[in-house]
């Protein structure tokens, strides 16, 4: 019995001791040594979160943005019959997630002092935000993203007009602070630790938020205050200096398709595409699009397109022998030896589309300046910049195949010449042109100004659509904001229009 009564105590000592190691190591072994306790400098997040928002933003570009601002073709994207679940995977709702990391950049250059690191977050964050809202109309901005620092789990949705406000305050106030820091920068893989391109961008970006705006608000003092100080707001001075990631020859860095395992098939050029391109007498179609495959090994080669929303395009024209697919800058490995995994990029904003804003904006009087010279050189630089992206294996085409003769300029379509209207109908042509494969940029400004004319196929909803659903989430997870910003809105519908889209 005495024994028996010692084996307990021993049992129960020798529990209360491995109770209290457990707790004294509990915090050492729920640590992960590898990630650290805090960070202080934001040269660590800055890479991922570059690569990984513009990763998503090629993808969506590709596979959504170019077929809804007509300039590819796929038979099943084509019908419009999207829904909330894409909004993730191809309509960039991810964005949040890095958003949390662009916020974590900011919270760290407050607490340390770092006004580079801040003003490239708010470049960067008002680049993705306004790629949000142009999608979507009314989403979370001033609340997003601060469960962590302000305990809030379900965000108001802001209207856009207070996102633009906000927008082109944060972009002003980055345009004053950029320089003015004394740390150097670190995982910028996007300009490379130069601060100067992140002015340009923030003051570019500036004129593409004004002139989208303009029909609801006048952007004639904001656009004329930057272009009359260029020392004080820099801009886009080439496609060199544009907003644009560059991708590498390195398993992971490749651009995001190169790896892909089919390409054509149910992607093509599309026939509003090849007809502007073809009435234009354009060399880019060569860029924009590869050969029928009954015609690649031929000396002449032939270029059709596809029409977008059609029942079936495996019996189009013939079929897929005759129908062109995309360009060979954009094919990934499977389609051709020479597919290149650098000479695609991630267009964030272009000089040629900057150049396009300024046309325009001269052509409506919200600025002095030449509206022809703006023009010429937005399309100058959108066929030096293509020439630049051609690599040296390609067979076809080759730099030579891009670059036009004098008379391009001097055609009817092209020469800028004409009624104001018919002179706004040429640069919209021109910039839709220039936003070729830059998200979602061709869908927004065809939805502000109805350029080109984009007829939904006989196999579609029956319209093209005007913004995108919101995700299943909100309307289950944040329910209550979700339906205030629809009642406000008009619906969480494909047709409803977002603020600035007025006409």
């Amino acid at each position: 019995m005495k024994n028996s009564w010692k084996k307990r105590l021993w049992a129960f000592m020798l529990v209360l001791s491995i109770t209290a190691a457990c707790t004294d190591e509990f915090e050492d072994i729920n640590t992960n040594p590898n990630v650290p306790e805090s960070v202080n400098n934001p040269g660590l997040l800055l890479p991922s979160v570059i690569r990984s928002t513009l990763n998503d933003h090629y993808t969506g570009s590709w596979r959504r943005g170019a077929i809804v601002a007509d300039y590819l073709t796929n038979q099943f994207v084509s019908a419009f019959d999207w829904t909330p679940s894409d909004a993730s995977d191809y309509f960039l709702w991810s964005f949040y997630g890095d958003l949390r990391d662009v916020q974590n950049i900011i919270d760290i250059s407050e607490e340390y002092g770092y006004e580079n690191y801040r003003g490239i977050a708010l470049v960067y964050r008002s680049f993705l935000f306004q790629s949000l809202t142009d999608i979507y109309g009314d989403i979370p901005y001033t609340e997003a993203i601060k469960a962590k620092s302000d305990n809030i789990n379900f965000p108001k949705y802001d209207t856009q007009e207070e996102i633009y406000a906000g927008l082109l305050a944060d972009l002003e106030e980055a345009n004053s602070i950029l320089g003015s820091g004394t740390e150097s920068i670190t995982g910028d893989i996007l300009f490379d630790g130069d601060l100067m391109s992140w002015r340009k961008f923030a003051n570019s970006l500036q004129l593409r938020i004004l002139l989208r705006q303009s029909d609801r608000v006048d952007p004639s003092a904001s656009m004329q205050k930057i272009l009359n100080d260029p020392d004080t707001y820099p801009i886009f001075t080439s496609h060199e200096d544009q907003a644009a990631l560059q991708y590498l020859d390195e398993l992971g860095n490749e651009f995001p398709r190169y790896r892909v395992t089919t390409y054509g098939g149910s992607t093509h050029l599309s026939t509003t595409l090849e007809t502007y391109l073809k009435d234009l007498n354009d060399p880019r179609l060569v860029v924009f699009a590869s050969p029928t495959p009954a015609t690649a090994s031929a000396n002449v080669k032939e270029y059709a397109g596809v029409p977008n929303g059609i029942n079936n395009e495996d019996t189009y024209n013939g079929g897929s022998a005759y129908q062109s697919p995309p360009g060979l800058l954009w094919a990934p490995l499977v389609y051709s030896a020479e597919a290149s995994p650098t000479a695609a990029q991630s267009l964030l904003m272009t000089y040629s589309e900057l150049q396009f804003i300024l046309a325009e904006a001269v052509e409506k009087g919200y600025i002095t300046g030449d509206a022809e010279a703006y023009y010429l050189s937005g399309i100058e630089d959108q066929f030096d910049y293509y020439a630049s992206r051609i690599p040296e294996n390609f067979t076809y085409p080759q730099v030579a195949d891009v670059m036009p003769d004098a008379s391009y300029y001097t055609q009817e379509n092209v020469a800028y010449e004409g009624t104001t209207e018919e002179k706004l109908e040429k640069i919209g042509i021109q910039k839709w042109l220039a936003l070729f494969n830059c998200g979602y940029e061709g869908w927004s400004e065809w939805r502000r100004t109805g350029i080109p004319t984009i007829v939904p196929g006989p196999n579609s909803s029956g319209a093209v659509p005007l913004r995108h659903f919101y995700p299943l989430s909100e309307g289950n997870l944040n329910k209550a904001n979700y339906d205030a910003a629809n009642a406000r809105q008009g619906g969480d519908l494909l047709q409803t229009k977002v603020w600035w889209d007025v006409d």
